[in-house]
């Protein structure tokens, strides 16, 4: 799936947040959140991503737009129909994020800043990531000398581009539905040329799955998942180290955790009938198609 060839006329002021939204109960403080949002000037492109009819809390949230997606693509498409909103409305630049994810109001606008210093430069700007629940940063970069952190990979959430680069950049991959999904989109970035960055002095805090019940598990850095996402995982990977624009050092070390990982899926967690189901339904599973 590509990014459309057109994008529309865009108000050099507008900052759009793409946010795609899920399940029973919302986060605590998202809606005072969003408030700050909208009151620091930016655009929140809601996308209900719930199957079947939106929850009341869904419709009572403040925002600028809000999308009917029915959980299509999953949070690929979610992120995806969102952009495609934002573009027509306007959008000078696009931020990604997650319903779970917190930036401060303020440090938004500090996204845009590589664009507004280089504007000719091919790049993504994405924050610095604090896992809340681990109480540390998550993942790596490299310091560089334009003062932003250089790195290979950009989660999702916070992922910050300017809308006339959106025809190349193209969509999130709607087959791959959730894992996964941010390292497809930023690896086939780079290979089209665009460097990715962290901005050093924007933090975003995020919590990633639920606090796993094994002691060893919470040692080695796991996070408790759903059977369904284990399923994900372990398709999606497969599709992932036939792409050729992944890093092979990527696929190994991706590839040693999943030989590890299933054991303690089956050992470690609850719902053990169920995640056995999603390791067989992902070892077999059909790949998602072309990107």
């Amino acid at each position: 799936m590509a990014g459309s060839g057109w994008v529309p006329q865009a108000d050099p002021t507008s900052h759009a947040l793409v946010v795609p939204l899920f399940g029973d109960l919302p986060p605590p403080d998202l809606a005072n959140y969003l408030q700050h949002l909208l009151a620091a000037g930016l655009v929140l492109v809601l996308v209900d991503n719930n199957p079947g009819e939106p929850p009341e809390w869904v419709e009572s949230l403040p925002c600028s737009q809000l999308l009917l997606n029915a959980n299509r693509g999953g949070i690929a498409g979610g992120l995806n129909r969102g952009i495609d909103r934002a573009l027509q409305m306007g959008a000078t630049w696009i931020t990604l994020m997650d319903q779970d994810s917190r930036i401060p109001a303020d440090q938004m606008v500090w996204l845009r800043e590589p664009f507004e210093g280089e504007p000719k430069r091919r790049q993504v700007v994405g924050p610095r990531i604090w896992d809340s629940q681990r109480q540390m940063r998550h993942g790596r970069s490299n310091p560089s000398v334009n003062g932003l952190d250089a790195t290979r990979l950009l989660i999702s959430s916070g992922t910050t581009f300017r809308s006339v680069d959106w025809p190349e950049l193209g969509y999130l991959h709607d087959d791959l539905f959730i894992d996964f999904v941010d390292h497809a989109w930023c690896f086939r970035a780079q290979a089209r040329g665009y460097s990715l960055w962290q901005h050093p002095e924007v933090l975003l805090k995020q919590q990633f799955g639920s606090v796993h019940p094994n002691r060893l598990c919470r040692l080695l850095g796991l996070q408790l998942y759903s059977p369904d996402r284990h399923y994900y995982g372990l398709r999606n990977l497969r599709w992932l180290c036939l792409q050729p624009y992944v890093p092979l050092d990527l696929k190994i070390k991706e590839i040693v955790k999943m030989l590890i990982k299933p054991w303690l899926w089956l050992l470690c967690e609850p719902q053990r009938p169920a995640n056995l189901r999603a390791i067989f339904r992902g070892v077999f599973a059909r790949l998602p198609g072309p990107y």
